[in-house]
Protein backbone atom coordinates (compact mmCIF):
# COMPACT_ATOMS: atom_id res chain seq x y z
CA UNK A 1 0.00 0.00 0.00
CA UNK A 2 2.70 2.36 0.85
CA UNK A 3 4.72 1.60 -2.34
CA UNK A 4 1.11 2.48 -3.80
CA UNK A 5 1.46 5.77 -2.40
CA UNK A 6 5.21 6.87 -3.12
CA UNK A 7 4.96 5.74 -6.55
CA UNK A 8 2.04 8.07 -7.10
CA UNK A 9 3.45 10.94 -4.84
CA UNK A 10 6.63 10.79 -7.45
CA UNK A 11 4.83 10.58 -10.59
CA UNK A 12 2.57 13.90 -9.43
CA UNK A 13 6.17 15.74 -8.44
CA UNK A 14 7.41 14.98 -11.99
CA UNK A 15 4.15 16.36 -13.69
CA UNK A 16 4.27 19.77 -11.86
CA UNK A 17 8.20 19.71 -13.05
CA UNK A 18 7.56 19.15 -16.89
CA UNK A 19 4.40 21.71 -16.57
CA UNK A 20 7.15 24.20 -15.14
CA UNK A 21 9.48 23.26 -18.04
CA UNK A 22 6.92 24.17 -20.77
CA UNK A 23 6.38 27.09 -19.00
CA UNK A 24 9.67 28.78 -18.66
CA UNK A 25 9.95 27.29 -22.85
CA UNK A 26 7.77 29.52 -23.90
CA UNK A 27 9.20 32.14 -22.43
CA UNK A 28 12.58 31.96 -23.29
CA UNK A 29 10.82 31.82 -27.31
CA UNK A 30 9.56 35.34 -26.85
CA UNK A 31 11.24 37.26 -29.65
CA UNK A 32 13.16 40.85 -28.85
CA UNK A 33 12.42 43.64 -31.25
CA UNK A 34 13.18 47.21 -32.20
CA UNK A 35 10.38 50.15 -31.97
CA UNK A 36 10.32 53.60 -32.38
CA UNK A 37 8.06 56.11 -30.88
CA UNK A 38 5.45 57.29 -33.33
CA UNK A 39 4.06 60.66 -31.75
CA UNK A 40 1.56 62.05 -34.93
CA UNK A 41 0.35 57.99 -35.09
CA UNK A 42 0.64 57.55 -38.57
CA UNK A 43 2.69 54.21 -37.83
CA UNK A 44 5.97 55.82 -38.46
CA UNK A 45 8.05 56.27 -36.05
CA UNK A 46 11.42 58.75 -35.85
CA UNK A 47 14.59 58.65 -33.54
CA UNK A 48 16.33 56.11 -31.96
CA UNK A 49 14.73 52.70 -31.09
CA UNK A 50 14.07 50.44 -28.14
CA UNK A 51 14.37 46.95 -28.24
CA UNK A 52 12.06 44.50 -25.83
CA UNK A 53 10.09 41.77 -26.71
CA UNK A 54 6.78 43.60 -26.19
CA UNK A 55 6.42 47.04 -27.31
CA UNK A 56 6.27 49.81 -24.15
CA UNK A 57 3.50 51.71 -23.62
CA UNK A 58 4.11 55.87 -23.99
CA UNK A 59 1.83 58.75 -22.99
CA UNK A 60 3.75 61.16 -26.30
CA UNK A 61 2.14 58.43 -28.37
CA UNK A 62 2.76 54.88 -29.44
CA UNK A 63 5.58 52.77 -30.09
CA UNK A 64 5.66 51.02 -33.73
CA UNK A 65 7.88 48.91 -36.13
CA UNK A 66 8.12 51.19 -39.01
CA UNK A 67 10.73 53.76 -38.64
CA UNK A 68 11.61 56.50 -41.26
CA UNK A 69 9.61 59.87 -40.68
CA UNK A 70 10.73 62.77 -41.78
CA UNK A 71 8.45 65.13 -39.31
CA UNK A 72 6.82 62.93 -36.42
CA UNK A 73 4.80 65.80 -36.10
CA UNK A 74 2.31 65.77 -39.23
CA UNK A 75 0.94 62.94 -39.94
CA UNK A 76 0.84 63.68 -43.15
CA UNK A 77 4.71 63.24 -43.73
CA UNK A 78 5.49 60.28 -43.53
CA UNK A 79 7.34 57.21 -45.89
CA UNK A 80 3.77 56.05 -46.50
CA UNK A 81 3.04 58.89 -48.20
CA UNK A 82 3.20 59.02 -52.31
CA UNK A 83 2.34 62.52 -53.38
CA UNK A 84 5.04 65.04 -54.18
CA UNK A 85 4.87 68.61 -52.96
CA UNK A 86 7.83 71.76 -53.72
CA UNK A 87 8.46 74.71 -52.02
CA UNK A 88 7.00 78.11 -53.43
CA UNK A 89 7.70 81.01 -51.54
CA UNK A 90 6.40 83.46 -53.61
CA UNK A 91 2.84 81.82 -54.66
CA UNK A 92 3.54 82.34 -58.42
CA UNK A 93 3.02 78.35 -59.04
CA UNK A 94 6.61 77.60 -59.53
CA UNK A 95 9.02 75.65 -56.96
CA UNK A 96 11.92 75.89 -56.46
CA UNK A 97 13.17 73.01 -54.04
CA UNK A 98 13.80 69.33 -53.81
CA UNK A 99 10.53 67.30 -53.51
CA UNK A 100 9.06 66.75 -50.33
CA UNK A 101 6.36 63.41 -49.34
CA UNK A 102 3.51 64.28 -48.59
CA UNK A 103 -0.17 62.33 -47.97
CA UNK A 104 -1.70 65.84 -48.75
CA UNK A 105 -1.15 69.08 -49.75
CA UNK A 106 0.01 70.35 -45.89
CA UNK A 107 0.35 74.43 -47.16
CA UNK A 108 -1.04 75.50 -50.44
CA UNK A 109 0.02 78.81 -50.06
CA UNK A 110 3.90 77.47 -49.49
CA UNK A 111 3.76 74.32 -51.72
CA UNK A 112 2.76 73.20 -55.30
CA UNK A 113 2.67 70.03 -56.88
CA UNK A 114 3.47 71.72 -60.12
CA UNK A 115 6.67 70.49 -61.55
CA UNK A 116 6.88 71.33 -64.96
CA UNK A 117 9.50 74.66 -64.85
CA UNK A 118 11.06 75.63 -61.60
CA UNK A 119 11.09 78.78 -60.70
CA UNK A 120 14.84 81.52 -60.66
CA UNK A 121 13.20 83.46 -57.77
CA UNK A 122 11.02 82.23 -55.31
CA UNK A 123 10.83 86.07 -54.08
CA UNK A 124 9.92 87.80 -56.10
CA UNK A 125 6.25 86.98 -58.67
CA UNK A 126 7.02 89.26 -60.94
CA UNK A 127 10.37 86.77 -62.01
CA UNK A 128 8.83 83.33 -63.38
CA UNK A 129 9.07 81.77 -66.55
CA UNK A 130 5.50 82.72 -67.60
CA UNK A 131 6.67 86.48 -67.41
CA UNK A 132 8.33 88.60 -69.68
CA UNK A 133 10.10 91.51 -69.94
CA UNK A 134 10.72 94.63 -71.67
CA UNK A 135 14.68 95.85 -71.64
CA UNK A 136 15.44 99.58 -73.69
CA UNK A 137 19.13 100.00 -74.47
CA UNK A 138 21.43 101.98 -72.01
CA UNK A 139 24.08 103.20 -74.45
CA UNK A 140 25.51 105.86 -72.07
CA UNK A 141 26.08 103.53 -69.16
CA UNK A 142 23.54 106.10 -66.94
CA UNK A 143 21.10 103.09 -65.66
CA UNK A 144 18.47 105.07 -67.62
CA UNK A 145 16.96 103.64 -71.04
CA UNK A 146 16.41 104.92 -74.50
CA UNK A 147 12.57 105.16 -74.94
CA UNK A 148 13.12 105.29 -79.11
CA UNK A 149 16.10 102.49 -78.65
CA UNK A 150 15.77 99.29 -79.90
CA UNK A 151 13.98 97.15 -76.84
CA UNK A 152 14.51 93.36 -75.96
CA UNK A 153 11.98 91.09 -75.03
CA UNK A 154 13.34 88.42 -72.38
CA UNK A 155 11.91 85.77 -70.52
CA UNK A 156 11.63 86.31 -67.02
CA UNK A 157 14.10 83.93 -65.95
CA UNK A 158 16.47 84.38 -68.18
CA UNK A 159 19.58 86.91 -68.15
CA UNK A 160 18.94 90.83 -68.97
CA UNK A 161 21.13 91.75 -72.04
CA UNK A 162 24.18 93.75 -71.60
CA UNK A 163 23.78 97.13 -71.90
CA UNK A 164 19.83 97.40 -71.19
CA UNK A 165 17.66 98.37 -68.12
CA UNK A 166 13.97 97.75 -67.94
CA UNK A 167 13.30 101.14 -68.06
CA UNK A 168 12.69 103.91 -70.67
CA UNK A 169 13.45 107.23 -68.92
CA UNK A 170 16.42 108.53 -70.09
CA UNK A 171 16.24 112.02 -71.82
CA UNK A 172 19.54 112.02 -73.88
CA UNK A 173 20.83 108.33 -74.12
CA UNK A 174 24.24 109.30 -75.71
CA UNK A 175 25.33 111.79 -72.75
CA UNK A 176 25.77 110.04 -68.74
CA UNK A 177 25.30 114.03 -67.79
CA UNK A 178 21.44 113.86 -68.99
CA UNK A 179 19.13 111.96 -67.08
CA UNK A 180 16.15 112.27 -64.43
CA UNK A 181 18.22 112.19 -61.79
CA UNK A 182 21.56 114.08 -63.23
CA UNK A 183 22.82 117.22 -61.68
CA UNK A 184 22.00 120.69 -63.53
CA UNK A 185 24.44 121.63 -66.68
CA UNK A 186 26.00 124.90 -67.22
CA UNK A 187 26.31 126.05 -70.62
CA UNK A 188 28.96 128.27 -70.90
CA UNK A 189 28.99 131.14 -74.33
CA UNK A 190 31.55 129.95 -76.93
CA UNK A 191 32.06 132.79 -79.85
CA UNK A 192 34.41 131.09 -80.81
CA UNK A 193 33.18 127.41 -81.19
CA UNK A 194 36.32 126.17 -80.01
CA UNK A 195 34.89 124.24 -77.57
CA UNK A 196 35.39 126.51 -74.28
CA UNK A 197 33.35 129.06 -73.72
CA UNK A 198 33.69 132.32 -71.16
CA UNK A 199 33.53 132.07 -67.71
CA UNK A 200 31.02 134.49 -66.96
CA UNK A 201 28.47 134.35 -69.74
CA UNK A 202 26.66 131.11 -68.81
CA UNK A 203 22.67 129.35 -69.12
CA UNK A 204 22.42 126.68 -66.24
CA UNK A 205 19.41 124.55 -66.91
CA UNK A 206 18.09 120.89 -65.21
CA UNK A 207 19.41 118.06 -66.76
CA UNK A 208 16.64 117.12 -69.09
CA UNK A 209 15.87 120.38 -70.50
CA UNK A 210 16.98 121.11 -73.63
CA UNK A 211 20.10 122.92 -74.65
CA UNK A 212 20.14 126.94 -75.01
CA UNK A 213 19.80 128.04 -78.66
CA UNK A 214 19.92 131.62 -78.21
CA UNK A 215 24.02 131.36 -78.15
CA UNK A 216 26.63 129.05 -79.51
CA UNK A 217 27.77 127.30 -76.03
CA UNK A 218 30.17 124.76 -74.73
CA UNK A 219 30.08 122.46 -71.57
CA UNK A 220 33.70 123.77 -70.65
CA UNK A 221 34.56 126.97 -69.22
CA UNK A 222 38.05 128.58 -69.65
CA UNK A 223 38.68 130.44 -72.60
CA UNK A 224 41.23 133.56 -71.95
CA UNK A 225 40.43 134.53 -76.21
CA UNK A 226 36.80 133.48 -77.43
CA UNK A 227 37.47 135.31 -80.90
CA UNK A 228 40.21 133.10 -81.62
CA UNK A 229 39.87 129.27 -82.07
CA UNK A 230 43.31 128.40 -81.77
CA UNK A 231 43.35 129.56 -78.28
CA UNK A 232 41.87 127.70 -75.36
CA UNK A 233 42.52 125.60 -72.73
CA UNK A 234 43.10 122.50 -74.41
CA UNK A 235 45.31 124.14 -77.32
CA UNK A 236 49.19 123.50 -77.78
CA UNK A 237 51.39 126.01 -77.13
CA UNK A 238 53.08 126.82 -80.76
CA UNK A 239 56.38 128.54 -79.43
CA UNK A 240 57.34 129.33 -75.83
CA UNK A 241 58.11 132.80 -76.91
CA UNK A 242 55.38 134.64 -79.20
CA UNK A 243 53.67 136.46 -76.14
CA UNK A 244 50.49 134.45 -76.97
CA UNK A 245 49.15 132.25 -74.22
CA UNK A 246 48.03 129.81 -76.25
CA UNK A 247 46.82 127.20 -73.41
CA UNK A 248 45.20 129.55 -71.15
CA UNK A 249 47.12 129.00 -68.74
CA UNK A 250 47.57 132.16 -67.32
CA UNK A 251 51.57 131.74 -67.59
CA UNK A 252 53.03 134.96 -69.33
CA UNK A 253 54.74 133.82 -72.05
CA UNK A 254 58.08 136.46 -73.73
CA UNK A 255 58.49 137.44 -76.83
CA UNK A 256 61.62 137.14 -78.34
CA UNK A 257 63.08 138.85 -80.89
CA UNK A 258 65.29 137.20 -83.35
CA UNK A 259 65.16 139.13 -86.44
CA UNK A 260 67.96 140.89 -88.86
CA UNK A 261 69.83 143.12 -86.73
CA UNK A 262 69.15 146.99 -86.41
CA UNK A 263 72.18 149.34 -86.20
CA UNK A 264 72.01 152.56 -84.20
CA UNK A 265 74.06 155.43 -83.53
CA UNK A 266 73.77 158.35 -81.83
CA UNK A 267 76.48 161.30 -81.93
CA UNK A 268 78.15 163.39 -79.17
CA UNK A 269 75.90 166.17 -78.31
CA UNK A 270 72.98 165.25 -80.73
CA UNK A 271 69.89 166.79 -79.99
CA UNK A 272 68.74 163.63 -77.64
CA UNK A 273 65.08 165.09 -77.10
CA UNK A 274 64.22 166.91 -80.41
CA UNK A 275 65.72 165.20 -82.79
CA UNK A 276 64.24 161.61 -83.94
CA UNK A 277 67.88 160.60 -85.44
CA UNK A 278 68.97 160.97 -82.07
CA UNK A 279 66.01 158.03 -80.76
CA UNK A 280 65.97 154.27 -81.38
CA UNK A 281 62.40 153.83 -81.49
CA UNK A 282 61.89 150.30 -79.88
CA UNK A 283 58.11 150.02 -78.70
CA UNK A 284 55.46 152.73 -78.26
CA UNK A 285 56.59 152.54 -74.89
CA UNK A 286 60.22 152.31 -75.19
CA UNK A 287 62.43 154.57 -77.09
CA UNK A 288 66.37 154.37 -76.28
CA UNK A 289 68.65 157.60 -76.61
CA UNK A 290 71.79 159.01 -74.19
CA UNK A 291 71.47 162.58 -72.89
CA UNK A 292 74.57 164.46 -73.50
CA UNK A 293 75.14 164.38 -69.91
CA UNK A 294 75.84 160.68 -70.66
CA UNK A 295 72.76 158.73 -69.27
CA UNK A 296 71.23 156.31 -70.89
CA UNK A 297 67.22 156.48 -71.25
CA UNK A 298 63.85 155.81 -71.78
CA UNK A 299 62.46 158.92 -73.00
CA UNK A 300 59.14 157.73 -73.87
CA UNK A 301 59.05 156.98 -70.31
CA UNK A 302 59.71 161.13 -69.65
CA UNK A 303 56.33 161.56 -71.89
CA UNK A 304 54.14 158.49 -70.60
CA UNK A 305 55.41 158.65 -66.94
CA UNK A 306 55.85 162.12 -66.31
CA UNK A 307 53.87 163.54 -68.79
CA UNK A 308 56.84 166.00 -70.28
CA UNK A 309 59.87 165.70 -72.26
CA UNK A 310 63.00 166.83 -70.90
CA UNK A 311 64.42 169.66 -72.05
CA UNK A 312 68.27 170.26 -72.61
CA UNK A 313 68.68 171.99 -69.43
CA UNK A 314 67.18 168.85 -67.34
CA UNK A 315 69.05 168.25 -64.35
CA UNK A 316 69.88 163.95 -64.54
CA UNK A 317 72.16 163.60 -61.98
CA UNK A 318 71.74 160.48 -60.05
CA UNK A 319 71.52 162.30 -56.89
CA UNK A 320 68.96 164.78 -57.69
CA UNK A 321 65.94 164.45 -59.85
CA UNK A 322 66.63 161.79 -62.07
CA UNK A 323 67.38 159.33 -59.46
CA UNK A 324 64.03 160.66 -57.58
CA UNK A 325 62.45 160.23 -61.09
CA UNK A 326 64.11 157.01 -61.88
CA UNK A 327 63.59 155.29 -58.39
CA UNK A 328 60.23 154.43 -58.95
CA UNK A 329 59.79 150.38 -59.34
CA UNK A 330 58.40 148.84 -62.55
CA UNK A 331 58.85 145.29 -61.16
CA UNK A 332 61.02 143.07 -59.02
CA UNK A 333 63.68 141.37 -60.47
CA UNK A 334 65.46 138.57 -57.80
CA UNK A 335 67.29 141.01 -55.37
CA UNK A 336 67.23 144.23 -57.67
CA UNK A 337 64.51 146.47 -57.54
CA UNK A 338 64.40 148.30 -61.67
CA UNK A 339 65.46 151.24 -61.48
CA UNK A 340 68.66 153.09 -62.42
CA UNK A 341 68.66 153.24 -65.97
CA UNK A 342 66.00 153.40 -68.63
CA UNK A 343 62.98 153.24 -66.97
CA UNK A 344 60.58 149.54 -67.28
CA UNK A 345 64.00 148.18 -69.00
CA UNK A 346 66.31 145.47 -67.23
CA UNK A 347 69.77 143.91 -68.61
CA UNK A 348 71.89 140.60 -68.30
CA UNK A 349 75.45 139.64 -69.04
CA UNK A 350 74.60 137.06 -71.85
CA UNK A 351 78.19 135.71 -72.45
CA UNK A 352 81.72 136.08 -71.32
CA UNK A 353 82.99 139.91 -72.16
CA UNK A 354 86.34 140.10 -70.43
CA UNK A 355 89.51 137.81 -70.08
CA UNK A 356 90.25 138.38 -66.21
CA UNK A 357 89.76 135.48 -63.61
CA UNK A 358 87.03 137.40 -62.34
CA UNK A 359 85.09 136.89 -65.59
CA UNK A 360 86.04 133.40 -65.32
CA UNK A 361 84.51 132.75 -62.24
CA UNK A 362 81.63 134.71 -62.90
CA UNK A 363 78.26 132.89 -62.78
CA UNK A 364 75.04 135.73 -63.02
CA UNK A 365 74.64 135.42 -66.81
CA UNK A 366 71.06 135.81 -68.03
CA UNK A 367 69.13 133.95 -70.66
CA UNK A 368 66.63 135.39 -73.07
CA UNK A 369 62.88 134.49 -72.07
CA UNK A 370 64.19 133.92 -68.16
CA UNK A 371 63.62 137.15 -65.96
CA UNK A 372 66.55 135.56 -63.46
CA UNK A 373 69.40 137.59 -63.63
CA UNK A 374 68.65 140.78 -65.48
CA UNK A 375 69.45 144.10 -63.53
CA UNK A 376 69.27 147.65 -63.77
CA UNK A 377 71.35 149.53 -66.35
CA UNK A 378 73.36 151.28 -63.89
CA UNK A 379 74.45 147.51 -61.96
CA UNK A 380 75.45 145.86 -65.52
CA UNK A 381 77.84 149.14 -66.26
CA UNK A 382 79.16 148.41 -62.31
CA UNK A 383 79.55 144.36 -63.19
CA UNK A 384 81.82 145.07 -66.43
CA UNK A 385 83.61 147.57 -64.52
CA UNK A 386 84.59 145.66 -61.81
CA UNK A 387 85.03 142.19 -63.79
CA UNK A 388 87.55 144.26 -65.91
CA UNK A 389 89.40 144.79 -62.48
CA UNK A 390 89.56 141.44 -62.35
CA UNK A 391 86.91 142.15 -58.96
CA UNK A 392 84.53 139.22 -58.39
CA UNK A 393 81.05 140.23 -58.08
CA UNK A 394 79.24 138.18 -54.88
CA UNK A 395 75.66 139.84 -54.56
CA UNK A 396 72.98 142.86 -56.11
CA UNK A 397 71.66 144.03 -53.66
CA UNK A 398 69.49 146.99 -55.26
CA UNK A 399 69.57 148.99 -58.80
CA UNK A 400 72.57 151.31 -57.16
CA UNK A 401 74.52 148.10 -54.80
CA UNK A 402 76.63 145.25 -55.48
CA UNK A 403 78.73 143.24 -53.11
CA UNK A 404 82.44 142.49 -54.59
CA UNK A 405 84.47 138.81 -53.17
CA UNK A 406 86.98 141.23 -51.74
CA UNK A 407 86.71 142.26 -48.04
CA UNK A 408 88.05 145.42 -48.64
CA UNK A 409 86.24 146.36 -51.80
CA UNK A 410 85.44 150.31 -51.26
CA UNK A 411 82.83 152.37 -53.31
CA UNK A 412 83.05 150.79 -56.51
CA UNK A 413 81.89 155.04 -58.06
CA UNK A 414 85.72 155.09 -58.86
CA UNK A 415 86.74 153.00 -62.49
CA UNK A 416 82.81 152.65 -63.03
CA UNK A 417 82.18 153.31 -66.90
CA UNK A 418 79.95 152.95 -69.64
CA UNK A 419 82.94 151.90 -71.71
CA UNK A 420 83.02 148.18 -70.20
CA UNK A 421 79.82 147.46 -71.99
CA UNK A 422 81.73 147.76 -75.62
CA UNK A 423 81.29 144.32 -77.28
CA UNK A 424 79.71 142.72 -74.48
CA UNK A 425 76.66 140.59 -75.81
CA UNK A 426 73.79 141.88 -73.68
CA UNK A 427 70.41 140.87 -73.32
CA UNK A 428 67.01 143.58 -73.02
CA UNK A 429 63.86 142.74 -71.17
CA UNK A 430 60.94 145.38 -71.75
CA UNK A 431 59.43 144.18 -68.57
CA UNK A 432 56.41 145.70 -69.20
CA UNK A 433 55.70 143.82 -72.43
CA UNK A 434 57.47 141.04 -71.54
CA UNK A 435 59.81 141.63 -75.12
CA UNK A 436 63.66 140.19 -74.92
CA UNK A 437 66.07 140.92 -77.62
CA UNK A 438 69.58 141.20 -77.86
CA UNK A 439 72.36 144.43 -78.30
CA UNK A 440 75.38 144.64 -78.20
CA UNK A 441 77.63 147.94 -78.05
CA UNK A 442 79.80 149.40 -80.43
CA UNK A 443 80.36 152.71 -78.68
CA UNK A 444 79.47 153.75 -75.61
CA UNK A 445 82.14 156.78 -74.67
CA UNK A 446 82.21 158.25 -70.95
CA UNK A 447 79.82 160.36 -69.31
CA UNK A 448 81.64 163.70 -70.16
CA UNK A 449 81.11 162.63 -73.69
CA UNK A 450 78.37 164.30 -74.82
CA UNK A 451 76.63 160.98 -75.07
CA UNK A 452 77.89 159.06 -78.02
CA UNK A 453 76.45 156.01 -78.28
CA UNK A 454 76.59 153.20 -81.15
CA UNK A 455 75.19 149.76 -81.04
CA UNK A 456 73.38 146.41 -82.71
CA UNK A 457 70.48 145.00 -81.62
CA UNK A 458 67.87 142.38 -82.51
CA UNK A 459 64.43 142.93 -84.31
CA UNK A 460 61.21 141.47 -84.03
CA UNK A 461 60.96 138.03 -86.23
CA UNK A 462 59.38 138.75 -89.65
Amino acid sequence: MRKNNFFGLLTMVMGFGFLVMVSCSKDDSCENRTCYLDKDLDNFGAGAGTTACKPPSSASGQYVLKNGDANDEDPNVNPGCTLVFYIDDDGDGFPSSEPFYFCENPDPTKYTDEADTFDCNDNDTSLNPDVFITYYPDTDGDGFGDPNGTTMVVQGCKPAPANHVTNSDDCDDTDPNRNPEAAQITYYYDGDKDGYGIEDEFDVRDACDPAPENFTWSLQAGDCNDNDDTIHPGAEEISDFDGIDSNCDGIEEAILWGGEPKLFSKAANADWVGDPQAQDIITENVVFTRSTKGFVTNIAWWQNEIGQTPTEDEDLEWESKGRKFLGDPVANVGEALPSGGPNGVRWAILSDGGDTEAWSNFDMYGTLGDPTNFYSFNNIIAMCSLLNLNEGIDQVTDAFGIIGVAEDYPDYGAGISPESLVEVRLGVWLVEENIYFTLRFTELSDFNSGGVMSYSRSTPDN
